[in-house]
């Protein structure tokens, strides 16, 4: 095997390896309100939960989208060396499956859910829950796009939309080449958005740099091999600035720098994990379970637990608070690959029909 068609396939690998450790990480982004506190240089144990829960869930915790957009763009651009009406419509054929379906799929099972609970609720005499109320008066549009409903799939709402412009980008590229990808740049750094649904900036940026990287067939963990150093430096830099301008109107800049270096750390970091066999076979055994724990982790269960942790004897300290903080991911995870399984040895056609063919056999 030539040395390219080695990177190429470590490279699969990576991504692939990476996969959960993603997706526990937007769970850990969900443990916290959107609205973020202010951060103090002290030594207070709140001010200490409050440093610890931001740079994971507020920081860290915005690396996934990022990254699924990155690796999204790459694939789906990869294997084109012209992009014609056969080869598009064939790209999104692929996707009503393993985008469209699942995506539909999730706000649907999100308001059954929802119904179901408030229809025991009724029959028990008690009150109906503030989500049944909110989507009785929610119009169609809002429920399964503007929201949508089971937010985390807004996510999916962009990729779906990125995918649909795919031809945008790929005449972009060639015809301005890499000036093309320094105009996104541009606009994602600027922090500018179209406040229109399905065209975030995040969105654009990342799948063009992944569809550039594609387009021309580069390798993505050759270059993160190259730049680890200068951008495990400025990623930190950034990251010190992020803190520095907390809950301010000059933080997100920051962040969006951070991010840049700091997807390539991450890219770096699953690559140093491929040498730990035993965590490499576990992570990508894991893989293919991150769809099924991304659409069902906001359906009550992790709204749930967060409610028994504010009941519990943990919520009178700011340390109980925090190891709350992490262990309820590890356990909504659990719960919800306890679902999985079961799903997978009773019912494995539905399964596979909401996870976009994705699963595997745990």
């Amino acid at each position: 095997m030539d040395e390219k068609k080695t990177l190429n396939h470590l490279q699969s690998e990576v991504i692939e390896l990476l996969r959960f450790p993603l997706m526990v990480l937007v769970v850990f982004v969900h443990m916290l309100p959107f609205e973020q506190k202010p951060l103090n240089l002290n030594l207070d144990g709140e001010n200490i939960y409050n440093t610890i829960t931001e740079l994971i869930s507020h920081y860290l915790g915005r690396l996934p989208v990022p990254c699924f957009f990155l690796f999204s763009g790459y694939f789906f651009f990869f294997k084109i060396s012209k992009l014609n009406t056969e080869i598009y419509f064939s790209q999104l054929k692929k996707r009503i499956k393993t985008l469209l379906i699942p995506y539909i799929s999730w706000n649907i099972i999100y308001i059954l859910l929802v119904y179901l609970k408030n229809i025991v609720f009724y029959m028990l005499d008690k009150n109906f829950d503030e989500i049944y109320m909110g989507i009785k008066n929610l119009s169609l549009y809002n429920i399964f796009w503007g929201l949508p409903i089971n937010y985390p799939l807004w996510y999916v709402r962009d990729l779906i939309v990125m995918t649909i412009a795919a031809p945008l980008f790929y005449y972009l590229f060639k015809y301005t080449k890499f000036y093309g990808l320094l105009i996104i740049l541009a606009i994602y750094l600027s922090t500018i958005e179209f406040n229109i649904p399905g065209l975030g900036t995040t969105a654009i940026f990342y799948f063009g740099l992944g569809a550039f990287m594609g387009l021309y067939k580069k390798n993505m963990l050759s270059i993160v091999i190259s730049y680890r150093k200068i951008s495990m430096l400025l990623a930190v830099i950034a990251l010190g600035f992020v803190g520095y301008y907390n809950a301010s109107e000059y933080e997100e800049y920051w962040v969006r720098i951070f991010l840049i270096f700091g997807i390539v750390v991450l890219l770096f970091g699953g690559y140093k994990c491929l040498t730990h066999e035993k965590l490499k076979k576990v992570f990508i055994l894991l893989a293919p379970t991150v769809f099924f724990i991304y659409g069902s982790h906001m359906i009550y269960i992790l709204g749930w637990l967060k409610g028994a942790l504010l009941k519990s004897p943990l919520s009178i300290s700011n340390l109980g608070m925090l190891i709350g903080y992490f262990i309820i991911p590890f356990i909504c995870i659990c719960i919800i690959l306890i679902i999985y399984r079961f799903m997978e040895k009773y019912c494995p056609k539905v399964l596979s029909f909401i996870t976009g063919n994705r699963q595997i056999h745990i």
